[in-house]
């Protein structure tokens, strides 16, 4: 019975000193895991598009998990390092790119291995620095890592060219100007009454431009402000003809001047006796051309382009109406 108890003891304390190798090894393996970024993670600022700014890991057993801002919501791309579609957030090891490409920012995270990862700004089109973080880490732990990209250049405009083939244009638009009413039934005499057609002459020009309609804003911060100008024709002979007519780039529309005296004046006779109502107008040249405004960006390489239809009204002509109204009850 003695030796039976004396075996049990044994056979209890090989088993706690199992338990405890057990426990302790755990602890080792929680205390051992190699720390890839020690201490506190470093903020990182980027201060022109071109630049790159690299972050450096203590060990490999990191992945990037993602990449964004607290504020905005960017499409985000991800890929291997040969271009191949992957998915956030990146296994632990394992390289990739993950990029911010969107409307106004391009911002390359690449990481080709476990020792460091590249930041590379592309464009940056607000008008102030975007905050963002980058987050990575593993299945234990995660780091966030501020990333700061400062504003940067607009993108040019190369060139605009339009489509002469379907130009069209022409001429018998009526445009009103004003009316005024011409009291005259207590004379015998005829009298006149003075307009000035062209008083109000503008020619209006407007780029309607394909796609989603978009504020001004939207332009102003992927062209800057005050927006591009670029050539328009102007109608010669029937005939489209570039020559020194310039207007902005602008989703909304323009009045330019035109070669017209705003104080011409025009007598038009008023008989006596007669109530009359005299209107203004204006003989507009319409045309409307097809036409794509390509540009470019000087560091990303991104081109862009906007399509649509510009069109122009010209007033070049002028003439009147006269339309007999009754008199009033006290006239009659």
């Amino acid at each position: 019975m003695l030796l039976l108890k004396q075996l049990c003891t044994r056979v209890a304390r090989a088993a706690g000193l199992l338990l405890l190798l057990f426990a302790g090894g755990g602890c080792n393996g929680d205390v051992f895991i190699d720390d890839f970024m020690p201490g506190n993670p470093p903020s990182v600022s980027i201060e022109q598009e071109g630049e790159t700014v690299t972050i450096p890991f203590e060990a490999a057993n990191w992945g990037i998990r993602s990449l964004g801002s607290m504020y905005n919501s960017f499409g985000v791309q991800v890929t291997d390092l040969e271009g191949n579609d992957l998915s956030l957030p990146l296994d632990e090891g394992q390289t990739g790119i993950v990029r911010i490409i969107d409307d106004y920012l391009d911002l390359e995270a690449v990481k080709r291995n476990g020792r460091e990862v590249e930041l590379t700004l592309r464009e940056n089109l607000f008008d102030n620095p975007v905050e963002l973080n980058l987050v990575v880490g593993n299945s234990y732990e995660e780091k966030t890592i501020p990333v700061r990209v400062a504003s940067g250049t607009k993108y040019r405009v190369d060139s605009v060219a339009y489509d002469w083939s379907r130009f069209f244009t022409y001429d018998y638009k009526a445009e009103w100007v004003y009316s005024i009413i011409v009291d005259n039934t207590q004379a015998t005499d005829t009298t006149w009454a003075h307009i000035r057609p062209y008083e109000k002459a503008v020619r209006r020009v407007r780029f309607s431009i394909q796609g989603e309609v978009m504020g001004k804003d939207y332009y102003t911060t992927i062209l800057g402000a005050p927006l591009p100008e670029v050539p328009i024709p102007d109608v010669v002979d029937g005939k489209p003809l570039l020559r020194d007519t310039r207007v902005t780039f602008d989703p909304d529309e323009q009045d330019l001047p035109v070669d017209l005296d705003k104080n011409f004046t025009v007598l038009v006779p008023v008989p006596g006796g007669k109530k009359m109502e005299v209107g203004a107008y204006v003989s507009v040249e319409y045309y409307g051309v097809p036409f794509v405004l390509y540009c470019s960006h000087p560091y990303s390489g991104r081109t862009r382009t906007f399509c649509g239809t510009l069109s122009s009204d010209r007033p070049y002509d002028y003439f009147y109406t006269r339309t007999e109204l009754p008199p009033t009850h006290e006239e009659e």
